[in-house]
């Protein structure tokens, strides 16, 4: 499954019905295309690679010590989960940098990602208040840059898509049953998360 959602000709309800009658089976919804294959480690270069690469159109230098990441297991859009190992990770840094110049850098930035095939989401340019939203390139990446704190640094954050690991068979996803809608289980004074970063995937 990559962010890909397959575009399927709208069924008419004389169809449903008979399909339902003849005992067909419903569209997965994409639950079960092909995950990207990726190795932990990789997707952490994967992303890595993206903010130094960015980074450096400015000349600056993401700060290990600041570095921020978190893997995490797959969740579908309706909750839905595998016992396959697929994952996807979020990964962040910081680089010191003058407030009054984010958005020169952001700019700099900017025309990296689009040269690089990236559709930028979202782009705000202000003194010590900047921010980029972008996602694309060949791994699907989606990643943002913004001032951090006070000001002075911008913070670099990558999201990966669900990712399967090498040499791991794809387990096969059921779709549930028409009109049913799996609900996430959700502890007391649990903050509200969504179960899908990636809208426009069926699986990460």
């Amino acid at each position: 499954m990559t962010g890909r959602i397959r575009r399927h000709s709208r069924i008419s309800v004389l169809t449903l019905v008979a399909l339902l009658a003849s005992g067909g089976c419903m569209t997965d919804s994409g639950k079960n295309d092909p995950l990207p294959v990726k190795s932990r480690d990789g997707a952490e270069r994967s992303a890595r690679t993206l903010i130094d690469s960015l980074a450096s159109q400015y000349g600056l230098t993401a700060d290990d010590k600041t570095v921020d990441k978190e893997f995490y297991e797959c969740f579908g859009k309706d909750h839905e989960h595998a016992t396959d190992g697929r994952f996807d990770l979020s990964y962040s840094a910081r680089a010191e940098i003058s407030g009054d110049e984010h958005g020169k850098a952001l700019r700099a930035m900017r025309k990296k990602l689009k040269a690089a095939g990236y559709k930028i989401n979202g782009y705000r340019e202000k003194p010590s208040q900047a921010l980029m939203d972008a996602k694309g390139g060949s791994d699907n990446l989606f990643v943002s840059v913004e001032t951090y704190g006070r000001g002075n640094a911008l913070v670099f954050s990558v999201e990966t898509p669900c990712f399967l690991p090498p040499g791991v068979k794809q387990e096969q996803i059921s779709a549930p049953a028409p009109n049913a809608t799996p609900v996430a289980p959700m502890l007391a004074g649990e903050p509200a998360v969504s179960a899908n970063r990636f809208p426009d995937n069926p699986f990460g």
